[in-house]
């Protein structure tokens, strides 16, 4: 999502047993303006456990995707039992909000490295409802995940 996880942030900011993630553009120049800075890293026992990725206005999608890369192997290290994405795709190159380039292909290759990744996954879309190309994005993105998703045992 284009905009930052404020409100999964705040559940879940105490808690080490949350691990929460976001890749959003930066909160100094883009909405919600006062959360997602990058020194959110959550507090008491939850100290550690929230990650935020805030890029700059307008960064493509090799930005986006090489800070997935970074966020899929936090990810991997935390071990979770289960992984909820919140899949914002406001993100998208052409979105009337304009805060991030990010292509249709990117959103399948988003869709391939989390597809990928041997955890259940619940997928929950948000964001990104203003473009034409909602449906466009979407669809590559469930493709490409449903594509490379682990084989389910015999």
């Amino acid at each position: 999502d284009v905009h930052h996880g404020n409100g999964t942030q705040d559940i879940f900011y105490d808690r080490s047993s949350v691990l929460t993630v976001s890749i959003h553009a930066d909160p100094d120049e883009f909405y919600p303006f006062y959360w997602g800075h990058k020194n959110e890293r959550g507090k008491g026992r939850g100290k550690g456990a929230n990650i935020n990725y805030p890029l700059a206005v307008g960064s493509g999608e090799g930005v986006w995707l090489q800070t997935m890369k970074k966020a899929l192997g936090r990810i991997r290290k935390f071990k979770p039992d289960i992984l909820f994405v919140s899949l914002g795709l406001d993100a998208y190159e052409h979105d009337p909000l304009g805060g991030l380039k990010v292509s249709t292909q990117g959103f399948a290759e988003a869709g391939k490295r989390i597809g990928a990744i041997d955890l259940p996954i619940v997928l929950v879309q948000e964001g990104g409802y203003i473009s034409d190309a909602l449906s466009t994005n979407l669809q590559e993105f469930l493709l490409a995940f449903q594509q490379a998703r682990p084989a389910a045992p015999a």
